[in-house]
């Protein structure tokens, strides 16, 4: 609603003839009409007379003239020179070639004679001297009558022939080996090939100077017209070349309604649309299809293009069923290729807990052998502690039992030296 009252309250520029801009001035048009401005314009007036009595006018569409020349040879004037006019001159030549050796050959079968007046019946060898097997009577004392035989034809006159046909195909560009004779291509396919696109330069030029330039010109005429006959609204279906591109539908002059239910206004106005018309280069130059289906095979195996785009370029029935077919079974191996990644993720899961479960068993084991050799090593240290501590305990228990011992032997070295002081003393007393 908001785009329509945009719309409506757009302020709008149409060209339109004087007589169509009287007949909106009687509607209630006349009420919205901000300025007009009168001008003259260059346009194309189609006059229409039979014989002295004139039919009707009009003023036609845009402003390019509605016959488009797509001429061979441009000449600087108004006559351009057509693809033919250049053969013009040999063909004669070649027609009177052949007349000459029809004629040559129509004088050997049927001959002339040459008589002496009076020594033959002339009438009867007018009848039957082309008669196989008849009597030609000769009157008595005269020879009989010498056959004219036609000059033959030189060698030379065939080599003549020969050389305006050459001639003939070096003025169209298009040669003898070009249309499948197999006596004038080459032996290998490459040379085959190399002959055809040199052979069509000529021609190729004459599509990118002459008739590319015709067409964009029919383009802009037809333009002009379809914006001249489609001011209705109407749905257009774009059709492609090939069957497995894309089509499209267009909707032209959709109406654009008020809150009233009236038309405001149009959508995709193609009557006042401004726009060119240009030709892709290439679509309508002539192409060698086995040399153009090779180039694609080889952009195939580069991974340049795909499969699909061989396969719209060929003749083949039924493509857009095998595209998509073709899409069926890309997807399915999209599919399957995605479902094998995954089960590879999964095997290389797999494998690398198989590989860290082989670790953590190496690992468990090193360090079960390393608790078994430190408890080995703690023992082995703790019996050596002990035996030790025995041994120690033991010699201390000795250096014990030897200190007591000596003691006792002190004690008793004492003992005996005072018993011996003491009977000193008394003997000396």
């Amino acid at each position: 609603m908001q785009e329509a009252m945009e719309a409506a309250a757009d302020e709008k520029q149409v060209v339109i003839t004087e007589k169509e801009y009287k007949i909106l001035l009687k509607g209630s048009l006349k009420e919205n009409i901000i300025q007009a401005t009168k001008f003259y314009d260059t346009r194309i007036k189609l006059s229409i007379v039979i014989g002295d009595q004139y039919i009707q006018d009009s003023v036609l569409p845009g402003y390019d003239y509605p016959i488009v020349p797509i001429n061979y040879k441009y000449t600087g004037t108004p006559y351009p020179m057509s693809a033919v006019a250049p053969l013009i001159g040999k063909q004669k030549e070649l027609n009177k070639a052949h007349q000459l050796m029809v004629h040559n050959a129509s004088l050997g079968s049927s001959l002339r004679w040459m008589y002496v007046d009076g020594s033959i019946d002339v009438d009867h060898w007018e009848q039957y001297s082309a008669a196989p097997g008849a009597l030609l009577p000769v009157n008595s004392g005269y020879d009989a009558p010498s056959a004219v035989l036609p000059a033959q034809l030189s060698s030379a006159f065939v080599n003549i022939v020969e050389q305006g046909k050459g001639d003939m195909e070096y003025l169209a560009g298009i040669y003898s080996a070009m249309q499948g004779d197999t006596g004038t291509q080459h032996e290998t396919y490459k040379g085959l090939l190399a002959n055809d696109e040199y052979g069509t330069r000529r021609v190729k030029a004459w599509m990118e100077g002459g008739v590319k330039n015709g067409l964009t010109r029919l383009g802009q005429v037809v333009k002009d017209y379809a914006q001249a006959t489609y001011k209705a609204h109407k749905v257009l279906r774009l059709v492609q070349p090939s069957a497995i591109q894309e089509q499209r539908e267009v909707e032209l002059n959709v109406p654009i309604y008020n809150d009233m239910g009236e038309a405001i206004g149009k959508w995709n106005d193609y009557p006042t649309a401004q726009f060119d018309v240009r030709v892709i280069a290439g679509q309508s130059l002539p192409i060698n299809r086995w040399a153009y289906l090779g180039e694609l095979k080889e952009l195939l195996q580069l991974n340049v293009i795909d499969d699909i785009a061989v396969l719209a370029e060929t003749d083949v029935k039924n493509k857009e069923g095998i595209a998509e077919r073709k899409s069926m079974y890309a997807e399915q191996q999209g599919q399957i290729v995605e479902l094998e990644e995954a089960l590879q993720d999964k095997e290389g899961t797999i494998e690398t807990l198989e590989r860290q479960m082989i670790q953590l068993g190496i690992k468990d084991k090193v360090r079960q052998a390393e608790h078994d050799m430190r408890k080995k090593v703690v023992d082995t240290s703790a019996k050596i502690k002990g035996d030790a501590a025995v041994n120690k305990a033991n010699q201390d228990r000795y250096n014990y039992e030897m200190s007591v011992e000596k003691q006792k032997y002190k004690e008793e070295l004492q003992k005996d030296l005072q018993n011996k002081r003491l009977q000193t003393n008394s003997e000396t007393k």
